[in-house]
């Protein structure tokens, strides 16, 4: 059922204008106008072409069924990297079902044909997993150093402490960072995705390696992602079409320069910015879970946290979230279908009683290049 916000309140402070002035251009009581605002009571059906012509909107805009015109765009701030701070566990969760270790290995030794000790710096390194990994695949002697805010590196410094590899940490943001030692590999792992210039940080990247190095990107395509959901109980049409995400995509790119084709563009940016012997791998990881495994709960529960489905939105939440889709050219039915969406596939995870058989499809894209 969609909820009727009206915009009434909104539309009048843009114009300038009290309850009082309102009230008396339309006939009525200033007190019902205020009625109006909070919500108490409805306008008369037969005066909404009327308050919906004074105000030069059409009737769902009034409503709140469709996004206010011209409203100032609010960014999410996913560019901002200490905005990401107490989610150090969701992220580590996350990274463990990236990579399958024999791809991982392969990649290394027989795509980039390392024989030989590495430098590697990454960027936006988190908790450092993805250097664990590498260290122990690379040969001896390899060193790591990961690129992160504070938060960041202290947890990343914990989980190194008990290891024997050669890892050290840089506090910096990652546009501003400066390097003096030139490394053999910088490699940043579903990073890009959140900047709002994606181009600079790989400038940067390139700007870190010696000459022969590699550049290395892993990153996603939304449309991939967005349709790489399989739930045994939901129907798949209904996952990959409930919402239409290419409206909010456009406009994110459009006010911020986060990119959501950035996995299937980097090449062509990798090509811009002067790398050479440029290639493309798929990361092979599928995550997918049923009851019949002896680590079932564990995935279930690692999917719940990551996913953010143990918790159930408060109707302020879900308001919010709707005000940050409408802003974004979304109509309210829509933006509630996404809701709606979300909302079922929690109730089916919060299910105790019902086991749970799901696939999700990262679809990771490993993008590489070397330094002429």
């Amino acid at each position: 059922m969609t909820i009727v916000k009206l915009k009434i309140a909104e539309l009048r402070k843009a114009r300038g204008i009290g309850q009082q002035e309102l009230a008396e251009v339309l006939g009525v009581s200033f007190q019902s106008v205020s009625k109006w605002e909070t919500g108490k009571t409805m306008p008369d059906i037969t005066l909404l072409p009327s308050i919906a012509e004074y105000f030069n909107v059409s009737v769902d805009v009034l409503l709140g069924l469709k996004p206010l015109p011209q409203k100032e765009y609010m960014p999410r701030n996913t560019d901002n990297r200490d905005n990401w701070n107490g989610n150090a566990d969701k992220l580590y969760k996350n990274r463990k079902y990236f990579w399958n270790d024999d791809y991982l290995s392969f990649l290394v030794k027989s795509v980039w044909n390392v024989q030989s000790p590495m430098d590697v710096i990454e960027y936006r390194c988190g908790e450092g997993y993805l250097g664990m990994k590498l260290l122990e695949i690379l040969p001896e002697g390899s060193t790591y150093t990961g690129v992160d805010n504070e938060y960041f590196t202290n947890k990343a410094k914990i989980n190194f402490k008990n290891t024997e590899f050669d890892a050290k940490f840089m506090v910096s943001d990652i546009y501003s960072l400066e390097t003096n030692k030139k490394y053999d590999i910088a490699i940043c792992q579903a990073g890009l995705r959140h900047m709002n210039k994606p181009m600079e940080v790989l400038k940067k990247m390139a700007a870190s390696v010696k000459k022969g190095g590699l550049v290395a990107c892993v990153d996603v395509n939304r449309e991939f992602e967005n349709d790489g959901l399989y739930i045994d109980d939901i129907k798949y049409d209904y996952l990959c079409t409930a919402f239409d995400f290419h409206k909010v995509w456009k406009k994110e790119l459009e006010c911020e320069g986060r990119d959501y084709a950035i996995g299937m563009r980097l090449p062509f940016y990798m090509q811009q910015i002067g790398l050479h012997d440029i290639d493309i791998r798929m990361n092979d990881k599928v995550m997918y879970v049923n009851p019949y495994m002896e680590d079932y709960e564990e995935k279930v529960q690692d999917f719940i946290q990551i996913n953010g489905l143990d918790k159930s939105l408060s109707i302020s939440s879900q308001e919010n979230t709707i005000e940050l889709l409408m802003n974004r050219g979304i109509d309210r039915v829509d933006a509630e279908s996404y809701i709606n969406m979300q909302s079922k596939i929690a109730e089916y995870f919060r299910n105790t009683k019902k086991n749970k058989s799901f696939l999700k499809v990262h679809g990771l894209l490993i993008t590489f290049g070397r330094k002429g």
